[in-house]
């Protein structure tokens, strides 16, 4: 009977220490010194998610030890229970901060005497400012069409978005002032694939070179996300991905720019100038929506010259070309847009439902 009992407790020790250790380890979440939430493990001993505190008065930095020294990594295999504390940074409601892009830096050590198209990182020098977006770079003699990863600001070449002149004007005046411009490809995970498949994960669509963006140890993508001038775009698998997020989160919380605030060129009124108007006074009517009156004097591509009276602009056309629009004809352009491109003016936002045709 002795022997019975002692096998008994000896088999219900053995089940308490096996439920012991396959309980999941949970991970407290400290908010203002109080408990904001605690969350499980799953069976990989991950945290099945990891909260984002939505904070009005606040920036929201990324759960860190008790010291404030480490921040956790979302991706972190849990081994005992934990206490992790929120980091944060007033926000005035006015000031758009960038908090985040502040604290990351890269060391000169990661990019000197490297070359960006052998090395995957590098310097380079400006060339043309395209869009929020976009921007084409010279590396090592190599002449770089940029795509900047992660992103995808507004429209503000064939198409005028809400805030896509405002992202695009900050990023040429950044770039233009920087001292120094690194571009960074995205390492991919598996090493020695890059070798085999050296385009894999660094060109897009149109032969674009898929980048980072720094600019004097600033990282620009990151910072257009930050001043809510673009939504993150596939960063689960970026090595900035977890600060993009979090860059993301903050910058709804601001309701700002892209995030519900209404871009101040959309609420300024049509105007309806003449093209000789224009022609004679282009500050006046520069980053403004117009209707616009002439006769097509000629076709090329994607561009279309527009005259009237002896009078002649450049139209961007992008894909708004039509059968139904032919040289000779007289048209009126509705809710186009003056801007400059490459030193020389002219209109653009031009949509197939935007050309009338009068005869």
């Amino acid at each position: 009977m002795l022997v019975k009992k002692t096998l008994t407790a000896l088999m219900l020790l053995a089940l308490f220490l096996f439920a012991a250790c396959e309980r999941p380890h949970e991970v407290t979440f400290m908010l203002d010194g109080a408990v904001y939430e605690t969350v499980g493990t799953d069976a990989e001993s991950t945290l099945e998610r990891v909260p984002m505190p939505e904070l009005e008065t606040a920036y929201f930095l990324g759960w860190y030890d008790e010291a404030y020294t480490e921040r956790f990594d979302a991706d972190s295999k849990i081994e005992e229970d934990l206490t992790l504390y929120a980091k944060t940074e007033p926000y005035d409601g006015e000031t758009l901060l960038t908090p985040l892009t502040d604290r990351l830096s890269l060391d000169p050590s990661d990019y000197e005497n490297r070359s960006f198209p052998e090395d995957g990182i590098g310097e380079a020098e400006l060339e043309r400012c395209i869009d929020g977006d976009t921007t084409h770079f010279t590396a090592d003699g190599m002449y770089i069409n940029a795509r900047y990863l992660n992103i995808d600001t507004p429209e503000s070449t064939g198409r005028i978005e809400p805030w896509g002149m405002a992202s695009s004007d900050f990023v040429c005046d950044v770039l233009e002032d920087a001292v120094t411009i690194v571009l960074e490809y995205e390492p991919h995970p598996e090493k020695g694939h890059l070798e085999e498949h050296p385009t894999v994960g660094r060109l897009g669509t149109f032969g674009r070179h898929l980048t980072y963006i720094w600019y004097d140890g600033r990282l620009l993508n990151l910072e257009l996300i930050e001043k809510a001038y673009t939504a993150v775009s596939a960063s689960g698998l970026s090595q900035y991905g977890y600060d993009m997020m979090l860059a993301q989160h903050n910058a709804e919380m601001t309701s700002r720019h892209i995030h519900t605030e209404s871009d101040p060129l959309f609420e300024k009124p049509r105007l309806e100038p003449t093209v000789e108007e224009v022609l004679a006074s282009p500050e006046d009517y520069m980053h403004r929506f117009m209707d616009i009156e002439g006769e097509v004097e000629s076709l090329s591509g994607s561009s279309m010259i527009l005259n009237d009276e002896g009078a002649s602009i450049y139209v961007y056309l992008a894909g708004a070309r039509s059968q139904r629009l032919q040289e000779g004809a007289r048209v009126r352009l509705e809710n186009v847009f003056l801007r400059e491109w490459q030193g020389s003016i002219q209109l653009t936002n031009v949509g197939t439902d935007r050309i009338r045709i009068i005869n």
